[in-house]
């Protein structure tokens, strides 16, 4: 996510996703966030007057379930396949009632092809967040008393995949799957309403809503922007607005 916390709620509000409540919390900027790092998450509840918050929490990028033995779990669970979500242990509990949204500016994909694969960036073409459509969990860290810490609950979250869109015209959504079968799955502004909005679904109700979050991504993948990076974005240990910076296409 290249933007700080502040910028990000403003944005947010302007693609129609606020009210967002001024974060509580400071994130810089990072152009090469990896699994386990803290991202931040876009959450909706009510508050002790009954009243309804969006507000954006810091969260770790790799789901922790209660049952999780330490926090080295999350980073396997920094995905989940959308088809599988609502059975698989890990994530069935979240699924049914602790739904987030995960902005971000953009992200990396790799293209195998020639000598080695070759990174992507995609974002949307008029500049707003990507919204991925994911989980969040409260975990309890049993050692954080003996290492000093005095709050022992870590949040955490992961992003729902599905299959990239098919299709046999030229474009954007043929570019996507010609780099990966899955894709992240984001959502339009209305239907991130939804997803968010606090509260267990049924099963049945669960499946009607994953089936819908995977219908949409035709037409939200419709307005993005593909483009090569530089394959520094590969360690990440480098950072910085270079690594979005399109890079020289020196190859077919």
């Amino acid at each position: 996510m290249a933007k700080d916390t502040g910028d990000l709620a403003g944005d947010l509000n302007r693609a129609r996703l606020g009210p967002v409540q001024p974060p509580a919390f400071e994130l810089a900027p990072n152009w090469n966030i990896a699994p386990t790092s803290t991202v931040p998450i876009l959450v909706e509840r009510y508050d002790d007057a009954g009243e309804l918050r969006r507000e954006l929490h810091p969260a770790r990028w790799g789901l922790l379930p209660g049952w999780a033995k330490d926090m080295t779990f999350s980073s396997r669970t920094f995905n989940a396949r959308s088809e599988t979500v609502a059975s698989k242990p890990s994530f069935r509990s979240a699924a049914k009632a602790r739904r987030c949204a995960v902005p971000a500016e953009a992200y990396y994909e790799w293209k195998a092809g020639g000598a080695k694969k070759r990174p992507h960036a995609i974002h949307a073409a008029d500049g707003t967040p990507l919204v991925f459509a994911g989980l969040y969990e409260w975990w309890k860290d049993k050692d954080a008393e003996a290492r000093g810490e005095s709050d022992p609950w870590i949040l955490s979250c992961t992003i729902l995949t599905g299959p990239s869109p098919e299709t046999t015209d030229d474009g954007v959504l043929s570019d996507l799957g010609a780099l990966h079968d899955r894709i992240p799955l984001a959502m339009t502004a209305e239907f991130a309403a939804q997803w968010i909005h606090p509260g267990e679904k049924t099963p049945d109700e669960l499946e009607v809503l994953l089936e819908e979050l995977r219908s949409q991504i035709p037409a939200v993948a419709s307005t993005w922007e593909i483009y090569e990076v530089d394959p520094a974005v590969g360690n990440v240990r480098n950072n910085g607005p270079q690594l979005l910076e399109p890079a020289p296409i020196l190859w077919e």
